[in-house]
């Protein structure tokens, strides 16, 4: 099947039935459900739960429900995988504090599990890719895993914006009429978020 059908028409011929179809889906999206994943763990959860645990999780129920979904725009398409991201990731956060198992109150001696360093980000297109673009991605989420951990209060809010804007593929327009703010509100926060992370990977570069 070639990798060209627009995401569209893929969602169109999964809805008819074709098996095809919808593993060429998969493997477009792949990337970036991971990604997401990975960025919204945060320090804590991720020492409790496999992100590869998660993603396939995400990916049968996203999927799952494919049937029904309203293709509008690919935007949209992104914002509908990283809302079963979301939720998914909130759930595992109830199952472990409501075993008494709390990961806010735990504290770790290990570092990370992951380390590394790339420009973050740079998620594989609809072709599935290659061992080294894989590395590379694995290289650049676990930098960025690091210095989100790292921007303590302000990491939620930055972590939002990073993935609406790199992940979902939402401009500033989008996201000011989602949040109440103009467009340049959402520039700066944007930008100082982006700012905030080059910061703190200069001090991861330093050692510090």
């Amino acid at each position: 099947m070639p990798e060209s059908l627009t995401t569209q028409v893929l969602i169109e011929q999964v809805q008819a039935g074709d098996s095809a179809a919808l593993n060429v889906l998969c493997d477009r999206y792949l990337m970036r459900v991971l990604a997401a994943v990975r960025i919204r763990l945060g320090a804590k959860l991720r020492r409790k739960v496999e992100s590869g645990d998660i993603v396939q999780e995400v990916m049968l129920e996203a999927l799952g429900k494919i049937s029904s979904f309203d293709f509008r725009t690919e935007g949209a398409f992104l914002k509908y995988l990283n809302r079963v991201v979301e939720n998914r990731i909130r759930d595992e956060a109830d199952r472990w504090q409501a075993g008494c198992r709390d990961v806010n109150l735990e504290v770790s001696l290990d570092p990370p599990r992951s380390s590394g360093s790339a420009n973050p980000l740079d998620i594989p297109g609809a072709a599935t890719p290659t061992p080294s673009k894989l590395l590379s991605l694995e290289e650049d989420l676990a930098r960025l895993e690091v210095a989100m951990d790292r921007l303590g209060d302000e990491s939620e809010e930055y972590r939002e914006l990073i993935v609406a804007v790199k992940i979902e593929g939402q401009n500033y327009a989008e996201l000011a009429e989602q949040r109440g703010k103009t467009p340049d509100a959402i520039r700066m926060k944007v930008r100082r978020a982006q700012a905030a992370l080059a910061r703190i990977y200069k001090e991861l570069d330093a050692g510090n």
